[in-house]
């Protein structure tokens, strides 16, 4: 019995790792509340940690703007990015452990604005605000869409500031992290709608390509017991 704790004591920590592990602001699966990174991924994030042996580095969690935090987990060995759709596009570029949740996105606007978006060629009508590299960009680009007629802002803040403004008709994000963080801002919720809804999509954790593949399978296996 003593060898066989010895064995997996031993298995477990010939995989542990140091992970610099970053998100974004979309609630309610990943923001900052009160200084700390929370949310309902966040939490599932630590506890899959815990349970396979690995540590985030400084025991922190960054939350960055989503293009950064993309960029940092393509070209940086020991990360993960989350939460994160999962596409035919990305499937190579990472490495993936999930789906942890599921997320809606869709185009946002302003009920005030009467938009009517019927199919995916009437979105060329309208000024739509995205943030570059996400799967919300990409779904309006598979529609025919050319980036020079899209509006593109760095950050999430940016982006429903102008909406709230009227300077853009709509935006293209999650929808539960759209009026949440609406609602954060101090807007009237009940002003805005889902007008055209993009895609359903599964949401997962994404590592470096080059993460030790027996470590990924072993997360994907310890993450349905914490899904039960």
């Amino acid at each position: 019995m003593k060898l066989f704790l010895l064995l997996a004591f031993f298995s477990l920590t010939l995989y542990a790792e140091v992970f610099k592990v970053y998100t974004e602001q979309s609630p309610p699966y990943n923001f900052l509340e009160n200084g700390k990174v929370r949310g309902l991924s966040t939490h599932l994030v630590e506890e899959l940690f815990a349970k396979c042996g690995h540590q985030l580095f400084e025991n922190t969690i960054q939350l960055l703007p989503w293009a950064r935090g993309y960029h940092e987990v393509l070209h940086e060995n020991n990360t993960m990015l989350y939460s994160t759709v999962r596409t035919p596009e990305r499937e190579a570029f990472f490495q993936w452990v999930g789906p942890v949740g599921k997320m809606t996105l869709g185009i946002v606007a302003k009920k005030s604005s009467h938009i009517k978006v019927t199919t995916p060629e009437s979105l060329r009508h309208y000024k739509i605000a995205t943030i570059p590299d996400t799967a919300s960009e990409k779904a309006l680009l598979d529609f025919g869409l050319n980036v020079e007629n899209l509006e593109r802002f760095a950050n999430r803040t940016s982006q429903l500031k102008k909406l709230r403004e009227n300077r853009v008709d709509a935006i293209a994000f999650s929808v539960e992290a759209a009026f949440s963080l609406l609602k954060e801002m101090g807007s009237d919720v009940s002003e805005y709608e889902v007008v055209y809804v993009l895609k359903e999509s599964d949401l997962y954790f994404a590592f470096h390509k080059d993460t030790n593949p027996q470590m990924i399978l072993t997360m994907n296996e310890a993450l349905k017991t914490l899904v039960k």
